[in-house]
């Protein structure tokens, strides 16, 4: 049995690792905080990032400096948070690509999506769009399928990376509508619409590409949400157009590393609703192809670990395997 001293010992450090704790959270952040993105500069994710980071800062006093760590479909970056000391001071902008979708396409990810990260905040509800070239000449999802199957494995889709979002409605879209497309991964969702725009590239399904359609670069023929965006009144959804089977959910969120002590979750949780609720940051969101959904850090956690479960259940019907 253990002696009476090192009983005493035990309880003497378990009590100043609380102290340490609390006076970790009192005083945080008393230096600048890091958001990883796992994703190049230019695209959606890459832009709420900084929206929430200039407001987090302003709020907690601190600069929230973003650090875009692209590759992998968001694997490296992610991976790199998982990593890190938990003392709130490095986070990442996750997504239901790298948290729900990835872990189920690939086998062999570096990191445990539910056991090394701390979940902080859900921010966004993203909405996904299907859009082509205009020189497609397509202005449906009926005439998209109809010109994709007497060109098969012609029509290139452009998408931010392989396992990502993107690419996961692409497959999706593939086997829903028996098509045969051509998959164009790019490092990020930037270039990738710079070649959408230039007409390289004739498809995209991504949420960045409303600005490029408002331009006339673009035509959006489908959103692949339950509802329709509110910018785009009249462009329906895939169940509208015939695809019941075919409404994907898109989210962005904010975690940690595993083990952040709960005092500082809170506070950032408390700081992360302040900004996505501030109606000039959802003017912003609502330019990227966001609305705010925001919850608390319990909730994110539970949100996280059943789409990762629905997902698992689509990739296994669809035998999905993204190399």
């Amino acid at each position: 049995m253990p002696s009476i001293a090192r009983i005493a010992a035990l309880a003497a450090a378990l009590a100043a690792a609380c102290v340490s704790f609390e006076a970790l959270a009192q005083t945080f952040p008393s230096k600048p905080v890091r958001i990883v993105v796992p994703f190049a500069p230019g695209g959606r994710v890459d832009g709420i990032a900084r929206i929430l980071a200039n407001s987090m800062g302003a709020e907690l006093g601190q600069p929230f400096v973003v650090e875009n760590r692209a590759g992998a479909g968001g694997a490296i970056g992610s991976d790199l948070v998982a990593k890190s000391a938990p003392d709130g001071y490095t986070l990442l902008i996750n997504s239901a690509g790298t948290h729900a979708i990835q872990p189920n396409v690939d086998r062999k990810l570096p990191y445990d999506p539910q056991k090394d990260f701390t979940p902080i905040a859900n921010l966004v509800e993203g909405f996904t769009f299907i859009a082509a070239h205009p020189s497609l000449n397509v202005t449906d999802v009926a005439g998209l399928v109809k010109l994709a199957k007497e060109k098969p494995n012609t029509l290139g889709f452009a998408t931010s990376g392989v396992g990502t979002y993107g690419h996961f409605a692409g497959e999706l879209f593939q086997i829903a509508s028996g098509t045969v497309l051509v998959h164009v991964a790019y490092k990020g969702s930037g270039p990738a619409l710079v070649d959408l725009a230039a007409g390289h590239v004739p498809l995209m399904i991504a949420g960045e590409t409303v600005e490029l359609a408002k331009a006339g670069k673009t035509r959006i023929i489908a959103t692949t949400n339950e509802r329709r965006w509110v910018e785009l009144p009249d462009v329906k959804t895939m169940k509208e157009q015939g695809f019941a089977q075919f409404t994907v959910h898109s989210w962005i969120g904010l975690v940690g590393p595993a083990g952040i002590p709960p005092d500082i979750v809170t506070k950032l949780n408390a700081a992360a609703g302040r900004a996505i609720n501030d109606p000039k940051v959802q003017e912003q969101l609502q330019k990227l192809g966001v609305l705010p959904t925001f919850s608390s850090a319990a909730e994110f956690g539970q949100r996280m670990r059943a789409d990762r479960e629905a997902y698992a259940e689509i990739v296994s019907k669809a035998k999905l395997k993204f190399d």
